[in-house]
């Protein structure tokens, strides 16, 4: 009877060994794959980190040079003033007041009452003709050459130059190489700019750039 008492008490002793040590095993294999997946997590958390931290720089890069495109536009805009017709470009050396700017096919004189000069386009061509009074502010004589150079831009791209005409009284025009304003005293001066007749045909953008000594100034014409 104790002889077989002593054997159920060894085998169920043998069993809660047993027991306990498959629940031990089972508990640090559940350790081990917890720790692992810790580690996993932490890594994959340090590349996001690490992304979004290259997202942000790259970010700040791109406002930075949006930023410096904006000012570099700010920039030309300040070194551009438009002006409208009626507008006077005042220089260290003349007014230059725009009276009028319109197409011509013939360019006259303002009295055609007697014999004058006038200037016709050529086949196929146009004027752009700019009216202007220049007064000469200056205390030594402006050549007419000297007043301003104005270009017409064609559908962005297609550029024309003008050249000055100034007036005469006696013969309605005459030539600008030959010609100056006195200090203080104003003449009429015409710039003449011949383009293709598609120019005033067409709708596509037209823009006049007037510059003035070292200052620039634009005319939408459409």
């Amino acid at each position: 009877m104790k002889k077989s008492f002593l054997l159920l008490v060894l085998t169920l002793s043998v069993v809660l060994v047993g027991c306990s040590t498959n629940s031990s095993d089972s508990q640090q294999s559940d350790i081990e794959k917890l720790e692992q997946k810790i580690a996993t997590l932490e890594k994959e958390n340090g590349e996001l980190k690490a992304k979004l931290d290259e997202l942000a720089v790259e970010d700040v890069q791109e406002d930075s040079n949006v930023d410096s495109e904006n000012k570099e536009e700010e920039k030309v805009e300040e070194t551009i003033s438009a002006i409208q017709i009626g507008d006077v470009i005042t220089t260290d050396t003349a007014e230059i007041t725009i009276k009028n700017i319109e197409f011509s096919y013939d360019v006259l004189p303002d009295d055609t009452s007697n014999f004058y000069t006038h200037y016709p386009a050529n086949t196929g061509n146009v004027y752009i003709h700019i009216d202007t009074d220049v007064k000469n502010i200056q205390k030594q004589n402006l050549g007419v050459e000297e007043i301003m150079d104005v270009v017409a831009n064609y559908n962005d791209g297609y550029t024309y130059n003008g050249s000055p005409i100034p007036e005469d009284s006696t013969t309605g025009f005459t030539y600008a190489n030959i010609t100056s304003i006195k200090p203080l005293e104003s003449l009429g001066v015409r710039f003449l700019i011949e383009c293709p007749q598609e120019v005033e045909e067409s709708d596509n953008s037209l823009n006049l750039t007037f510059q003035v000594n070292d200052k620039e100034y634009s005319y939408k014409m459409r």
